[in-house]
């Protein structure tokens, strides 16, 4: 913004007072268009932003619903694997049977959320809007770090087994091992499907708003 001397010599306090006049108005008027300039600009970054939230949302909801399915199959392997483990603990020299350890997660994107923030975005959202679109964020961090955590701890449930060259070998002690590490895979993973449908209830809530 630029603000030039008048290029006519001022000869009077009337003079003086248009030339104030006018650049008062000239400032008024560069203000108001630079306003109106940074309100469309913010105008454009909202919309851009919740267009973005709501389909990375969507997107999140299909992963949630593929993932209910996904835990479901783990915990039926899981109880699959108990049983197996009774019959090794019962009788090992004579047990027939396999174990199987896999998981399987959609993780969440968080990546519209976070253009949103280095932006400034949501500064220029309504509070209420922000903060439950962050509840809905912060919780799916919270299921993306658990299904690591309970990858990992069903991975180590399989420790006895590559201990021994033959599970028929493997000591009462390590099943008794390998047979509580499963159980608490399993309360995990029942723990991991409850909050993944909450979590899924609260993103179809979201939106429908």
């Amino acid at each position: 913004m630029d603000i030039h001397a008048p290029h006519q010599p001022v000869h009077s306090w009337r003079d003086f007072f248009t030339h104030i006049v006018i650049i008062t108005i000239g400032l008024f008027l560069a203000l108001m268009l630079e306003a109106g300039v940074d309100w469309l600009h913010h105008r454009h970054i909202v919309r851009e932003a919740r267009a973005n939230i709501r389909e990375e949302i969507e997107s999140n909801h299909q992963n949630a619903q593929k993932d209910l399915t996904f835990i479901q199959q783990d915990i039926d392997r899981i109880h699959s694997n108990i049983d197996a483990i009774h019959r090794l603990r019962a009788d090992s020299k004579n047990f027939h049977g396999s174990l199987t350890y896999s998981m399987e997660f959609s993780s969440f994107d968080a990546a519209a959320w976070t253009t949103a923030q280095d932006t400034g975005a949501l500064g220029f959202m309504p509070y209420r809007e922000v903060q439950d679109d962050a509840g809905l964020y912060t919780e799916q961090q919270r299921l993306n770090e658990q299904a690591v955590e309970l990858f990992h701890r069903e991975s180590l449930a399989m420790t006895p087994v590559f201990m021994e060259d033959n599970a028929t070998d493997l000591t009462p002690a390590r099943i008794e091992s390998m047979l509580h590490d499963t159980a608490a895979s399993l309360i995990d993973l029942q723990t991991l499907q409850q909050l993944v449908q909450q979590y899924d209830n609260a993103c179809v809530a979201q939106l429908k708003k």
